[in-house]
Parts: structure tokens; sequence; C-alpha cells
């Protein structure tokens, strides 16, 4: 009786070996699956690689044209337009020549008065005739010459004008000979008719340090 239990363990046993041979191949199966799998992702991801390393470098652009030349535009041109200016013709106005009438006879000229001769000539006051004193600072510089003058002669005997014709080289000198003559000399008037005139006459001043008051 125990041979017929041996069997079927020994049945059992080989169950179990048929079933674990069948598990590790299926386990083989997918392991040889898997590996195949990363296989071709490892394969794809290494051509991806490649790609990327092979491929071409980008071509360098080329520069841009240089600009065209500035071409400086015509400057424009003023059309001056033309007037046609039509003389006018000016009829000139008539002129009616009138005869003039003829001048009158210029008036007969009034005959000059006739002045009678002078019957007294112009006398000198001698007593009035001194010598200027002689100007402190014209002393002090050595200042000397001749003073000459042309006086006018007043109907009052005095000198109403006088003006130096030949200096002393000092205005100083002549400006006081003018003064001290116009203030002190004195002269007896012409007379014309009776009447006392005006006269002209010349006198000079001699300055002289050694003569000086």
């Amino acid at each position: 009786m125990e041979r017929p239990t041996s069997f079927a363990a020994l049945g059992k046993s080989s169950r179990l070996g048929s079933a674990a041979v069948v598990a590790a191949i299926h386990v083989a199966a997918i392991f040889g699956l898997l590996t195949a799998l990363n296989q071709g992702a490892l394969m794809k991801e290494l051509r991806i690689i490649q790609a990327v390393i092979d491929a071409p470098a980008e071509t360098p652009r080329e520069p841009p044209p240089p600009p065209p030349d500035f071409v400086k535009p015509t400057p424009p041109v003023a059309i001056v337009p033309e007037f046609a200016i039509r003389p006018v013709t000016v009829t000139p106005p008539s002129v009616t020549t009138v005869p003039a009438k003829p001048a009158p006879a210029p008036a007969p000229a009034a005959p000059a008065p006739i002045s009678a001769p002078s019957s007294d000539p112009l006398r000198p006051i001698m007593s009035t005739h001194t010598l200027p004193p002689y100007p402190p600072i014209a002393r002090r510089l050595n200042e000397q010459g001749t003073t000459l003058m042309a006086l006018t002669i007043s109907p009052k005997g005095d000198v109403s004008e006088c003006s130096i014709t030949e200096s002393s080289s000092s205005a100083r000198l002549d400006e006081a000979g003018c003064d001290f003559v116009k203030a002190h000399w004195r002269w007896r008037p012409p007379t014309n008719a009776g009447k006392p005139v005006s006269a002209r006459t010349h006198v000079s001043i001699k300055w002289d340090l050694r003569t000086a008051d």
C-alpha cells in the first residue's frame, strides 16, 4: 500500500517542478523582454545624442550689402513768368506860350552921400598913455617882448576894440597890454562936419624887465 503513496508524491513533486520551470521560463522571458526594451530605449537615446552631436554647424550669415551712394537731388529751378509790358503812349499836354511882360526899368541908384572932410584928426591924450604894470607871473618867468595892437577909437575917445597884430611871444603880456589900453588910454576923436567920429589906429607896448615896476 505504500507504493501508490510514493507515486502520488512523485506526481505531486513532478507537477511542482514543472510549475517552477514554467515560472522560470516566464521570468526569463519577462527579463529578456525588459532587457530588450531597455536596450531599445538606450539605442534611441544614443541615436538622439549622436544626432545632436552630428548636427551641422550653422552657416554664418553674409553681411548686409552697403547702402547705395547718396545722390544729391537736383535743386528746383524757379520758373520766372514772363510779363509783356506794353508801353503806354502819353499825349503831351498842349502848351500855350504867353508873352512875358517887360520887366520894369530899375530905379536909379541913390547918389552916395558926400562926407565932409575931417577937420580935426585923431590925437592921443599922452597923460593917459602910461606903461601897464608888469604881470608878476611873466616877471618870474622872465617873459619880455613887444606887443603890437590894432585899436578902434570910439567917438567918445576910448578904446572900443583891441586886437593883437603881432605877439610878444607871451599870451600873458599880450592880454595884459590890451586890457590896460582899453581901461586907461584915451584919445581926442576926429570930427566930421563938426561931429566926433570913430577911428582906427595902431599902438605898441614894449615889455622890458629892466624898466619893469
